[in-house]
């Protein structure tokens, strides 16, 4: 069974700069396609570069580097959607890592989960859930006996 988790500093909203230079991007095939910065990226999902550095160095995305730059992809787009989508649901982002698989494997839509697989999440979150109130009311009983 899994500890219960606590927030992290991959949680915390990034402000981005509000005017930025980037340099000039290479011609690439398919160049059409649109290409986020980090701090784009990070502002969008309200991640801090921390977080998709992080995210990079697990293998879930794989951004293009150009210079010390990175450029986002929209299927890196996707899968940070996905790994968040995960994070929400509960699942660790080792869990979350296995679910959408290597950032050189192809894209994914949607999570791939089984029935078997969201029933055993529910069930682990209710007794988070129970946990917490468990201890919530050893907290504010606590409290009561404490207070002036």
């Amino acid at each position: 069974m899994r500890s219960l988790q606590t927030p992290t500093a991959f949680a915390t909203p990034f402000t981005a700069p509000s005017a930025r230079s980037e340099p000039p991007r290479p011609a690439e095939p398919g160049a059409g396609k649109r290409e986020w910065s980090i701090s784009e990226m990070a502002h969008d999902f309200g991640l801090t570069l921390r977080a998709l550095r992080f995210y990079e160095a697990k293998g879930m995305i794989a951004p293009q580097r150009f210079g010390g730059a990175r450029y986002y992809s929209a299927r890196d787009r996707a899968r940070v959607s996905l790994i968040l989508t995960a994070k929400r649901m509960g699942f660790t982002l080792s869990e979350a890592a296995a679910m959408i698989g290597d950032a050189s494997e192809p894209g994914r839509e949607a999570l791939p989960l089984s029935p078997e697989t969201v029933a055993a999440q529910i069930d682990f979150l209710e007794s988070q859930r129970g946990a917490i109130e468990t201890a919530l009311a050893s907290l504010r009983g606590r409290l009561d006996t404490m207070a002036p």
